[in-house]
C-alpha cells in the first residue's frame, strides 16, 4: 500500500494496490474502554434538574404574570412559554459545537448551569422593574434558561461517547429519561411552594412566594449541581476513538452518512410534534369530547397524564436493566419502527368515526355562594362550527391509548433511535450533532402549540387526527425505504476496485 499526501487539496489519498484491507492503515477497531458510570449517574441527576425547571414554572406562569402584569394577553403568555424551548433549541448546537472544540463537557456545561441560575434569580425580581416591562423580563428571562438549559444537548452526547458499545443503550437511557423524568416531577414540586401564598415574604426587593419559590428552588439546585461537578465529574471518552483525533495520525475517522443522520433527527421532531400537540389540547379535548366541567377534566385528565408518565417510567427501566442491552445487539431499528406503529395505532383506534355519536353539549346552571353561574359542558356549535359532525370516543378506550400504548411509544422512539443515532456517528465526539437533535424536538415544541391551537379551534380533532397519521407514517416509511443504511459507522470498510471513501482528514481510494 502506498500513502500519498496532496498538499494541493489539503487531504490525504491512501491508494491500495494489493486489496487488502487490514493494511497499516488501521483498523478502526476501538478497545473495549471501561463505561464511565460515576459520570452518566452524575449528569442524570443534573437532567432531571434540568427538566424540573421546565416544567416547574407551569402551574404558576400564567397566574404569575397576570398578577404582576394584568395587562398582559394570553398571546404574550404562550411567547413566553415558547420562550424556553426558543432558547434551547438555539443553545445546543452552539454548546455541542464548543464541547467539541474543547474535547470537554465541563466548560459548556458549567456555563450553562450559571446562565440558568442568573436568569431564575432575575425571574425571583421581576416585581423590582416598571410594570409595563414585567411581561418582557419574564420573556428574556424565560429565554435565556432555555439557554442553560441547552447543555442537555452536550449530556446526551456525553452518555452516547462516554459508554462502550454494549453499554451504549443503557447509558443513553439514563440520560434521555432523566429529562423527561424531571418534566414530569416538576409541576408536582411546586405544589410544595402554594402553601407560602402571595405576597409571601417580603424584605425590600427580595420576594419569597408562590410564584418565585420556584425559581428561588431551581436556583439551589442548579448551584448544587456546579458542587457535584466540581467534586464528581471524572470525564472518560470510553466511545470515542482516540487515535483517530490525532492531529498527526492518519487513522481517520470515515465521514458519517448524512442521509440516516437526517432521518434520525426529523424522527426526534415527530416524536416532540405529537407529544406536544397532544399535551396542548388535552384538556380543551377532553372537555369537548365528553362533555366535562373544568374540575372533571383537569382531575381525569392528570389521571391519564400521571398513567402515561408511570408506563414511560416503566419501559424506561426495562431499558436501563435489561432491554438496552438486549436491542444493541442490532435491534435498534426494529424498536424504532415497533414504537412509531404504536403511535399510528394510537391514533387509528382514537380517532372520531362518522358512526360514532355525537358530541355532547348542554349548559349546567349553578348557584355558588349565592352568585348564579353557568358551565358550557361539551362541544358549543355556536363557537365551533365541527361540533355539528364531529362523533364522540369511547373514554376508556382513548384513556388505555393514551396512558398504556402511547405512553410506551415514546420511551422506544426515544431510546431506540438515539441509541442508533450515536452509532451512525460513530466513534467521534458528537457534542454538535446531538445539539442539532434537541434543537428539532425544542422547534417541534414551538411551532406545535401555535399550529394545532389554530387547526383544532377552525377544524376541530379530525384533521389532526389525520395530519398526525401522515407524519408518522412518512417517519415510519423513510425508515423502511433506508433501513439498510441505517447501520452502525463501518470505520475500516472494504473497498472494491476503483471505490472510495471518504474521511474526516481525506479521502481512501483503491485501485
Amino acid at each position: 500500500m502506498e500513502e500519498e499526501k496532496s498538499e494541493d487539496v489539503g487531504k490525504v489519498f491512501v491508494v491500495e494496490a494489493d486489496g487488502d484491507s487490514k493494511s497499516s492503515f488501521g483498523e478502526m477497531v476501538l478497545d473495549e474502554k471501561r463505561t464511565s458510570w460515576q459520570s452518566i449517574y452524575l449528569l442524570t441527576a443534573i437532567g432531571m434538574f434540568c427538566g424540573i425547571q421546565f416544567s416547574i414554572f407551569f402551574p404558576t406562569l400564567w397566574p404569575f404574570l397576570n398578577t404582576v402584569d394584568p395587562t398582559a394577553s394570553a398571546a404574550f403568555f404562550g411567547i413566553i412559554t415558547a420562550a424556553f424551548s426558543v432558547g434551547q433549541g438555539l443553545a445546543s448546537p452552539a454548546f455541542g459545537f464548543w464541547m467539541n472544540r474543547a474535547k470537554s463537557i465541563r466548560q459548556p456545561l458549567v456555563f450553562g448551569i450559571v446562565v440558568m441560575i442568573v436568569s431564575n434569580v432575575i425571574f425571583c425580581f421581576v416585581e423590582s422593574f416598571p410594570e409595563k416591562y414585567r411581561r418582557w423580563v419574564m420573556m428574556v428571562a424565560r429565554f435565556f434558561i432555555g439557554i442553560g438549559a441547552g447543555t442537555v444537548g452536550v449530556m446526551r452526547a456525553y452518555g452516547a461517547t462516554a459508554s462502550s458499545l454494549k453499554d451504549r443503550a443503557r447509558a443513553i437511557t439514563f440520560i434521555q429519561a432523566s429529562y423527561v423524568i424531571g418534566m414530569t416531577l416538576g409541576p408536582g414540586i411546586q405544589v410544595a411552594f402554594t402553601p407560602i401564598g402571595y405576597p409571601g415574604l417580603k424584605a425590600g426587593r427580595f420576594h419569597l412566594d408562590m410564584y418565585t419559590a420556584p425559581a428561588w428552588f431551581a436556583s439551589v439546585i442548579s448551584l448544587l449541581s456546579l458542587l457535584f461537578i466540581f467534586i464528581f465529574l471524572e470525564e472518560n471518552y470510553a466511545g470515542v476513538d482516540d487515535k483517530a483525533e490525532a492531529e498527526d495520525s492518519y487513522t481517520a475517522m470515515p465521514s458519517f452518512d448524512k442521509l440516516p443522520v437526517a432521518i434520525c433527527v426529523g424522527t426526534q421532531f415527530t416524536l416532540m410534534f405529537i407529544l406536544t400537540n397532544l399535551e396542548t389540547i388535552g384538556s380543551l379535548y377532553a372537555k369537548m369530547m365528553w362533555g366535562w366541567s373544568n374540575s372533571q377534566a383537569v382531575l381525569y385528565t392528570g389521571i391519564m397524564q400521571a398513567t402515561n408518565g408511570l408506563v414511560g417510567v416503566l419501559v424506561y427501566a426495562l431499558f436501563a436493566v435489561k432491554l438496552g442491552h438486549y436491542i444493541s445487539q442490532a435491534r435498534e431499528r426494529i424498536f424504532t419502527l415497533f414504537g412509531l406503529g404504536l403511535g399510528v395505532i394510537y391514533h387509528v383506534a382514537t380517532y372520531p368515526y362518522p358512526w360514532g355519536p355525537p358530541l355532547p353539549f348542554e349548559i349546567r346552571n349553578e348557584t355558588k355562594k349565592g352568585k348564579n353561574m353557568s358551565e358550557e359542558l361539551g362541544c358549543n356549535p355556536d363557537k365551533y362550527r365541527w361540533c355539528d359532525y364531529t362523533r364522540n370516543v369511547n373514554f376508556w378506550l382513548y384513556a388505555f391509548m393514551y396512558g398504556v400504548v402511547l405512553g410506551a411509544c415514546f420511551p422506544i422512539v426515544n431510546i431506540s433511535m438515539n441509541t442508533i443515532f450515536s452509532k451512525i456517528l460513530g466513534a467521534r465526539r458528537q457534542g454538535t450533532m446531538q445539539g442539532i437533535m434537541l434543537m428539532a424536538g425544542s422547534f417541534a415544541r414551538t411551532i406545535g402549540p401555535l399550529l394545532v391551537s389554530w387547526i383544532f379551534q377552525e377544524w376541530g380533532p379530525d384533521p389532526l387526527w389525520i395530519m398526525e397519521v401522515v407524519v408518522l407514517v412518512v417517519t415510519m416509511a423513510l425508515w423502511t425505504i433506508w433501513y439498510r443504511r441505517l447501520v452502525p459507522l463501518i470505520t475500516n470498510p472494504k473497498l472494491e476496485p476503483y471505490e472510495s471513501c471518504k474521511y474526516d482528514k481525506g479521502v481512501r481510494t483503491r485501485i
